[in-house]
């Protein structure tokens, strides 16, 4: 049976060039391990791995040849990066903030924002009730497209009206096919 290389806690380095098959993933950042494949769900894979990436949040799965060993049993560091980046999401997810911010929010797609967004639009869940990432981008379309006028204006209380109607309307459309 293979040795795992890394466990949880260990403060690691992700490599520039993941290659192709994962260049949507960050490259050339900091980490620290959560737990490879086989902690997390059992199994045999020891070489695939979670990682919290530094002001980021957790991603899976890295494989074990793309990181490099920093420092190992950091879980001081993994509690320190989850403290900070939920002061930024607290921070990003405040309707006043987001709408003081519109460009920059159009800009980075900040998670935190449009997914406050989408919370005025009932939107509970960006990601659905199974966690799939084309489910969020489409999620994240919609939230963006009809958000943008508002944002660029700076316009909280007129998103905030539209919102309210959009939700109505949903409503009216819900109750029409229940009565059919």
């Amino acid at each position: 049976m293979a040795k795992q290389k890394f466990h949880k806690g260990d403060h690691v380095r992700v490599v520039k060039n993941l290659g192709p098959h994962m260049s949507h993933f960050s490259s050339d950042c900091e980490a620290v391990v959560i737990g490879s494949y086989k902690d997390q769900f059992g199994g045999s894979d020891t070489k695939s791995y979670t990682l919290f990436l530094k002001d980021q949040g957790e991603v899976s799965w890295y494989d074990e040849h793309q990181l490099i060993l920093i420092q190992k049993k950091r879980l001081d560091l993994l509690k320190q990066w989850e403290s900070a980046l939920e002061a930024d999401n607290e921070e990003k997810s405040d309707l006043d903030w987001i709408f003081s911010h519109g460009e920059d929010v159009l800009d980075n797609k900040y998670d935190a924002s449009v997914s406050a967004l989408g919370k005025c639009l009932g939107i509970g869940d960006m990601w659905g009730s199974r966690g799939e990432g084309i489910v969020y981008f489409c999620n994240s379309l919609y939230v963006l497209l009809l958000a943008t006028p508002y944002l660029k204006k700076g316009d909280k209380k007129g998103w905030l009206n539209r919102c309210v109607r959009i939700k109505k309307i949903k409503a009216d459309k819900l109750k029409e096919l229940n009565e059919v």
